[in-house]
């Protein structure tokens, strides 16, 4: 028996994915897609139409602000419009520039070329000078010369370069004036890989026309050039000496107009000082003196490696011990006075002899007290010792200045006993003391 298939009388006229309304569920689906494209579109042009807007007054705000600056909107009558802003702002910047077309010879119209020439070379700190490249003649100096190098205009026109500067530095000084000349005007065709001539008229400077070198140079009398004696190292050779210059410039092919005798190419630099990374004192290790710091109990807690070499006693050695245990036992209380005085803040000079690994040597102790800058709280003591030549019949034993007391106490378990002057007392060094 064949059974019918089941109807449902409710759904006989609309399909499974008919709403309850007897309405095609598709259908709003595709009204609701038109409104949400609609929306898209309508965000898009609300936002393309915000971006714009600020974009027309920022515009707007810097065009007034160019208005603002050019004088000859400011003298209108009746604001301008943008065109007339925009073309008042270029002509008034050709006026500023002037007709000069050439960047390379571009300067401001407000300058002359002595205010030029003394603002280049008073930001350079230096001077300018030009130099023939073919005979090394000085063509021309600068008179900033003076301030420099202590010498005047005279003393290097018309002279050789390499006699003004120093014997091992001429060969450097040939080579920046030489080579490179045929390369100047030759450049690389990128397209076809071939190497062309470069026209004459170019105003471009070649990269390998430039120059950059350090030399020492001749310098006049060091009295006046207090620069100069605190930018050392100062070179002597001859009976001259010779100051460390940094030189900047580029190699010209045709010479400056206004120079007499320039038929070659010429080197036109600037000379500035060169800073020194040198230390302005001698090598430590060579030095006679070395410097200790002690704290308030008159231990040593920092000692300068150069009293390794000066005393022959390793800084482990001396470290941890009390000052007054480096003088000579007659010397020790005098040296202890004046650490009494240092606390009481007064600055104190001392003639003690000290002991190395074998001997005693006359020293002479400046010393003082160092105070916390924030809190002038006690930091520490400073004293240098300066050892004293043999041969040094000035030199005396005893406090200098100011005389010192000892009625200075510190607790009594961290001071030797005022008996104590034999060796056994001594810390234990490694070597021997000798008494004297």
């Amino acid at each position: 028996m064949n059974q019918e298939p089941y109807l449902d009388q409710w759904q006989t006229n609309g399909s499974m994915e008919d709403d309850d309304m007897g309405m095609p569920s598709g259908k709003y689906a595709r009204m609701e897609g038109d409104e949400m494209g609609e929306n898209k579109e309508r965000f898009a042009r609300e936002n393309h139409s915000e971006i714009e807007r600020r974009r027309r007054n920022k515009m707007t705000h810097y065009i007034n602000e160019l208005a603002e600056m050019v004088p000859q909107c400011a003298a209108l009558g009746r604001k301008p419009d943008k065109l007339t802003i925009l073309r008042m702002a270029v002509s008034h910047m050709k006026q500023i520039r002037g007709p000069h077309t050439d960047e390379t010879s571009y300067k401001p119209s407000f300058l002359s070329d002595q205010e030029l020439k003394h603002l280049i070379l008073e930001a350079a700190n230096g001077f300018l000078f030009v130099v023939c490249c073919q005979t090394g003649r000085v063509l021309y100096v600068a008179d900033s010369i003076q301030p420099v190098l202590n010498l005047k205009q005279e003393d290097w026109l018309h002279h050789n370069l390499s006699d003004l500067i120093h014997p091992d530095d001429q060969d450097k000084i040939r080579d920046q004036l030489c080579g490179g000349e045929v390369a100047v005007n030759k450049v690389l065709d990128l397209k076809t890989g071939t190497v062309k001539r470069e026209g004459s008229s170019t105003s471009r400077v070649h990269m390998s026309c430039r120059r950059g070198f350090i030399c020492r140079m001749r310098v006049g009398s060091l009295e006046p050039l207090h620069r100069i004696r605190n930018r050392r190292p100062i070179f002597q050779h001859g009976g001259h000496n010779y100051v460390v210059m940094h030189c900047t410039g580029y190699v010209k092919n045709t010479p400056p107009s206004g120079l007499e005798g320039a038929t070659s190419s010429c080197l036109v630099a600037i000379a500035r000082l060169q800073v020194a990374s040198m230390p302005m004192c001698p090598d430590p290790t060579a030095s006679s003196q070395f410097s200790v710091r002690i704290a308030d109990d008159g231990k040593m807690t920092f000692i300068d490696s150069r009293a390794t070499n000066l005393l022959g006693l390793s800084v482990d050695q001396l470290l941890g011990g009390f000052w007054w245990q480096l003088a000579h036992p007659a010397d020790e209380q005098t040296l202890r006075d004046g650490f009494n005085t240092l606390m009481r803040d007064q600055q104190v000079r001392l003639n003690v002899r000290i002991r190395t690994s074998t001997d005693y040597l006359p020293c002479s102790i400046s010393a003082y007290k160092f105070l916390n800058p924030y809190s002038e709280v006690f930091e520490y003591v400073v004293a240098t010792h300066q050892i004293i030549s043999s041969e040094d019949s000035t030199w005396q034993e005893g406090a200098i200045y100011p005389q010192a007391t000892s009625d200075f106490n510190h607790p009594q378990n961290e001071w030797r006993p005022e008996g104590a002057r034999d060796a056994s007392t001594w810390p234990q060094w490694d070597q021997t003391f000798p008494h004297v």
